[in-house]
């Protein structure tokens, strides 16, 4: 996606999708929800598409504290509104998945022909996603993550909310429904069987 962007990895461990721009260290694992918590499975409403929040879905933070640390981070003001509206709604990680599946699934079928008969087939049951509280450390490629997709789980994991703060990437804020939309994008053209990454124009369409 630019910036904070996905890793993939394979069965045999080769990297399809890209991975972070910087080095490690530069990126700085701030929870800006606080710390995931244990709550059980859920299930997206139109697609049934099983996910774990970590509690994000109803974030329980001390604001005024939050807000304080994030201040002093050099986070603005503008950024600290929209992470502490997150996610707006307790059902709103639910309605993101079904339309990010959706939104893939119609890309993919508009392109017509053999690609749009695969994606037609794509069964939403196979992914399990999970909502992570930060970016996290994938040490095959030694580098941080703000989204990726494991092929040989099928499973999803994505950052709630983060802003970079520090390093290459400094002023990039990545939310959930753009990460879970690219990264089902990711699962589509694996099941597909056609490059995930990196996405030409026209993308999936002019795909091979």
């Amino acid at each position: 996606m630019g910036g904070l962007r996905s890793v993939v990895l394979c069965l045999i461990s080769v990297p399809l999708l890209g991975i972070l721009g910087g080095s490690a260290s530069a990126q700085e694992t701030f929870e800006f929800l606080g710390n995931a918590r244990q709550v059980p499975d859920q299930f997206s409403p139109r697609y049934g598409i099983r996910y774990n929040t970590q509690g994000f879905d109803q974030p329980d933070v001390n604001w005024p504290k939050k807000i304080l640390k994030m201040q002093r981070r050099g986070v603005p003001n503008k950024i600290i509104k929209k992470i502490a509206a997150f996610p707006g709604s307790p059902d709103a990680f639910g309605t993101w998945i079904d339309d990010a599946f959706e939104s893939v699934r119609n890309e993919f079928t508009a392109c017509g022909g053999q690609l749009a008969a695969r994606a037609n087939t794509v069964s939403p049951n196979l992914i399990y996603i999970t909502i992570m509280p930060t970016i996290w450390y994938e040490p095959y490629y030694q580098t941080y993550a703000a989204g990726a997709y494991y092929p040989d789980t099928n499973e999803i994991r994505v950052v709630n909310v983060y802003y970079a703060v520090t390093g290459p990437q400094a002023g990039w804020l990545r939310l959930a429904p753009d990460l879970l939309e690219w990264e089902i994008g990711n699962y589509f053209a694996v099941q597909c069987q056609i490059q995930p990454e990196p996405r030409p124009n026209g993308w999936p369409c002019t795909t091979p």
